[in-house]
């Protein structure tokens, strides 16, 4: 640290700069991972990605323009398909996450009995990927738009119960703590003392994770999953310009989802 005297005669002291800190230990780690992932320069290709996004972004063969354009207003029900999809795993999921969640909070539920097994069973869901958690869907009731719900919802579950509980336990107890003394039972405290401190909150993460599921979706599609998905599986190997046309339509719902979500979290706030 550095001291600073100023002509009234104080002194300042100038705080350490942690930069210098922060680099080194960056250094370490990259110095460290060296040694454990391998590198191989050779095996980069950067030529190879201009002729894919050539062949995504331009017409196939003796496809014109309209056609390529054209095919954008054909993924009218997979679009729709993907979005209620989306929506509805993440309404179900948040609604299915609140007594989860409040079972899991240690200051509504004092005994370990009961809120450590409730965080085991959520810590075992969000470990489980979309991915596989959309495979076992898909094995149990089929290829289609089901299995991605199924998936998109545990998945939900999974954040939202994680991120409920951990609001829970932030809240003001007072009012809470009150009214049980007053002989209010503990769904009748919850109700009135701290369910509306979170609800706000709830409704934010509930729209945060909605945008994310739309993104996912569309990847849950390669394991039959429904959706938008599908389209692009199904052309990712002959029809390139058929997946770009899909991505273009797919970074527009995307970027309206974000701008709306943005918007109503403002709102909240």
């Amino acid at each position: 640290m550095t001291k600073f005297t100023l002509k009234s005669g104080s002194s300042i002291t100038k705080p350490f700069n942690k930069v210098w800190i922060i680099l080194g230990v960056l250094l370490i780690l990259i110095v460290t991972f060296s040694f454990f992932i391998r590198f191989e320069p050779s095996l980069i290709n950067l030529s190879e990605l201009g002729v894919i996004l050539e062949k995504m972004f331009t017409p196939k063969g003796e496809r014109t323009w309209g056609d390529y354009f054209g095919f954008v207003f054909t993924l009218w029900e997979p679009l729709v398909s993907t979005l209620e999809m989306s929506l509805a795993g993440t309404i179900i999921g948040s609604l299915m996450a609140v007594p989860v969640a409040i079972l899991a909070a240690k200051n509504i539920f004092k005994s370990k009995f009961v809120y450590l097994p409730i965080r085991f069973f959520m810590n075992l869901i969000r470990t489980i990927p979309a991915m596989i958690l959309a495979v076992v869907a898909v094995y149990f009731v089929g290829i289609g738009v089901l299995s991605g719900l199924i998936a998109i919802t545990l998945f939900t579950f999974g954040i939202m119960s994680k991120m409920l509980y951990e609001v829970i336990e932030t809240v003001d107890m007072s009012p809470f703590e009150a009214l049980e003394s007053s002989g209010a039972t503990k769904t009748q405290a919850f109700r009135y003392a701290v369910f509306p401190q979170i609800f706000p909150v709830f409704l934010s993460y509930l729209i945060y994770i909605f945008e994310i599921n739309v993104r996912a979706s569309a990847v849950l599609g390669y394991v039959g999953a429904g959706g938008i998905g599908m389209v692009i599986k199904d052309n990712i190997l002959y029809n390139y310009d058929r997946v770009g046309a899909t991505v273009i339509l797919l970074f527009f719902v995307i970027l309206a989802v974000q701008f709306m979500s943005n918007y109503l979290r403002g709102k909240l706030q």
